[in-house]
């Protein structure tokens, strides 16, 4: 094994760390507080989405090892995120929770999980048929679309704090893990033997590029003194919105 395919695993498992796991602190931050109040459950929702579209290709590919890992496990705690958003709801539902609301949660978790799972195997084998019936569009596409989904996710984050001022229901060592990893997993396909990998680089040059951003509004709301506390009782436009189709679906509150 050379010292470049030495590198490129080592920062490949560093930045399998940063970007898998830095979901961790959103999801605890959620849990303590009881509340995913200024957390976007459609940039959660679009972000689990992404992972098979990513991962899919990224088999496609045959990327190192923990670049295969780090998109599953994001997706994973995207989807923990997703149905935490769910679950906590507006205030009157907090009220409501017990046994059979948290039931309905881990339904809907093994759901998507088992739906995203078979969606990613399913993407893989289509990308590898259009590839050897040489549809180039089709693979291009296939390449292309995880980052317009990934950039996609972003944009309700970005909605909610320019119409809420809200930016304490962001974790902040979450962008910044996040964001460290992007920037990781660039440099480690920057490594791999040429060409160099635009397609898949883009969702992690995206996802650094557009922390940073949260990060400086984050920073710019607090230092003007025009961030805004969470009130739990007035959550996202887009959770409420979100959380009233999923309520629809139940026969009888719980």
């Amino acid at each position: 094994m050379t010292a470049r395919e030495t590198a490129e695993i080592v920062i490949g498992y560093v930045a399998l760390v940063l970007w898998s796991f830095q979901l961790l602190p959103q999801a605890w931050k959620n849990f303590r507080s009881g509340s995913a109040v200024g957390l976007s459950v459609l940039m959660m929702a679009l972000w689990a989405i992404w992972t098979p579209f990513f991962g899919g290709y990224a088999i496609y590919s045959d990327l190192a090892v923990p670049l295969l890992v780090q998109p599953n496990l994001f997706g994973f705690f995207a989807t923990i995120c997703f149905v935490q958003c769910i679950y906590y709801g507006t205030k009157s539902n907090r009220e409501k929770r017990g046994p059979a609301r948290a039931i309905y949660a881990l339904l809907l978790l093994a759901v998507c999980l088992a739906v995203l799972g078979g969606l990613e195997t399913g993407l893989y084998f289509a990308t590898k048929k259009a590839s050897e019936s040489s549809w180039p569009n089709v693979t291009f596409a296939l390449g292309v679309l995880p980052t317009i989904l990934i950039v996609l996710g972003f944009v309700p984050m970005y909605y909610e704090i320019f119409k809420t001022s809200i930016v304490d229901g962001l974790s902040e060592p979450f962008l910044i893990m996040d964001t460290l990893g992007g920037i990781l997993s660039v440099l480690a396909l920057g490594l791999r033997p040429p060409p160099f990998d635009w397609l898949n680089a883009g969702s992690y040059a995206a996802v650094a590029i557009l922390d940073l951003g949260i990060l400086a509004l984050i920073r710019w709301y607090k230092w003007t003194g025009k961030a805004k506390p969470v009130n739990s009782e007035t959550p996202a436009m887009s959770t409420s919105q979100l959380e009233s189709a999923f309520r629809s679906t139940e026969s009888s509150p719980v």
